[in-house]
């Protein structure tokens, strides 16, 4: 009991809730779900989201570990308070992958919770600037040829327009990013990480990256995993385009007719090419949603997306829905798995808020039963468990797990 999902059996799970039947057609919505994916910031958290999970016949997680949220877990002296005359000597990545590792392996087996999956959610590639002087390192790696033949890729998919965007300056600028020491520790740091903590699922994020240098990086990344680390088993997320942020006051235009199939193409190509078996792309959410902030899913979008894909290459590529604090609706399936973040650090510092503030009399009076660890260990928990109960309404997998343990032969 309790041992963490491979990238394999969910890449099952997500099959088997495939949203469209052999014929292309949609099917009907019970028999689709949409996964959720909670992102942990800390050891409570996680522990909420496992044992959310363990309860009654219990239903899948995908417990998400950003670049962020590692690195300040590992300690890293940029994102923390560190006093006058401490020094720090290690890899906060790594140290952060390692600790949050083994918490979420012995969080699963001490409540029994047999469908926990490890994601690794918003690894940043180093933002590229065309007119930059990189720092070069040294690699074997011919990237002209990557260049090329991506450029190659997609005009022999029709898809001229995107290839015609990189002219000789954009070429050389792009050669310079890719042999850079920026990428190439991003590289390395995404690499050790997947060494380290295993995880079922993986997501690089190449927001604001034109689509010749996405389909370059990303199929980097991948053969990265699958030849450098010799992973056949986690599942790449890719994304294509990017997704808003609360408050950015970018309105969200849906794409219709050739701008929308042209889209859909570009996102097949992206897929075939890449290999990635997971895709994110714009479908109307912001990240980092207030409370009462609502957003409606673009699922015209999804369908005609998704479908494509599928017709185009063969594989269903599970859609993230990145920004899944603000959704105003989840289309099961087509939606493979849902993004939620912001939903849960409101929960748990409201819970804590509001506890602090019924005592707030006993806090300035050093009261040890009002200020000690029943802070975390119960009223912030609590919080966030009760929001993970919330969060699984409407998505069509709450208490799948006799469903999933046939799904997976266990």
């Amino acid at each position: 009991m309790g041992k963490l999902l491979t990238g394999r059996q969910l890449r099952k799970i997500f099959d088997y809730y495939c949203p469209f039947d052999e014929a292309g057609t949609l099917r009907p919505v019970e028999e689709r779900a949409t996964l959720v994916a909670n992102n942990s910031n800390n050891w409570w958290e996680t522990r909420a989201f496992v044992q959310a999970a363990a309860q009654g016949d219990q239903s899948p997680v995908i417990v998400q570990f950003s670049y962020n949220s590692n690195t300040k877990v590992g300690g890293d002296p940029t994102t923390i308070f560190v006093p006058d005359g401490v020094s720090y000597y290690a890899n906060p990545v790594i140290n952060g992958a390692k600790a949050m590792a083994d918490w979420i392996e012995m969080e699963a087996d001490a409540w029994g919770a047999d469908f926990v999956a490890i994601s690794l959610d918003h690894f940043k590639v180093p933002k590229f600037a065309a007119d930059a002087d990189y720092e070069q390192a040294a690699t074997p790696v011919n990237y002209e040829e990557k260049i090329e033949a991506a450029i190659s890729y997609l005009r022999s998919k029709g898809l001229d327009k995107f290839a015609a965007e990189v002219d000789n300056t954009l070429f050389a600028a792009y050669s310079s990013y890719l042999r850079s020491v920026e990428y190439q520790c991003f590289r390395a740091d995404f690499l050790d990480t997947v060494r380290t903590m295993h995880p079922a699922w993986g997501m690089i994020d190449t927001e604001g990256i034109a689509p010749v240098l996405d389909f370059i990086i990303t199929q980097d990344i991948t053969l990265g995993v699958r030849t450098d680390l010799n992973n056949n088993d986690m599942m790449l997320e890719a994304e294509l385009g990017a997704t808003g942020t609360s408050g950015d006051e970018v309105e969200y235009e849906a794409m219709s007719g050739a701008e929308l199939d042209e889209f859909a193409h570009l996102a097949a190509a992206f897929v075939g090419y890449t290999g990635a078996e997971g895709v994110a792309y714009d479908i109307g959410m912001k990240h980092a949603a207030k409370a009462g902030e609502k957003h409606p899913t673009d699922a015209n979008k999804l369908e005609v997306v998704q479908r494509t894909i599928i017709e185009e290459t063969g594989v269903y590529a599970p859609f993230a829905q990145h920004g899944g604090t603000g959704a105003a609706d989840v289309p099961r399936s087509l939606i493979g798995k849902t993004n939620l973040n912001t939903c849960y650090l409101v929960a748990g510092t409201q819970a804590r808020f509001e506890y602090m503030s019924e005592h707030a009399e006993k806090v300035r009076a050093g009261d040890k039963k009002i200020c000690g660890t029943n802070v975390e260990t119960h009223i912030y928990l609590k919080g966030v468990y009760e929001e993970v109960l919330r969060r699984y309404e409407g998505t069509g997998s709450w208490q799948i797990g006799p469903q999933l343990a046939e799904v997976l032969a266990v």
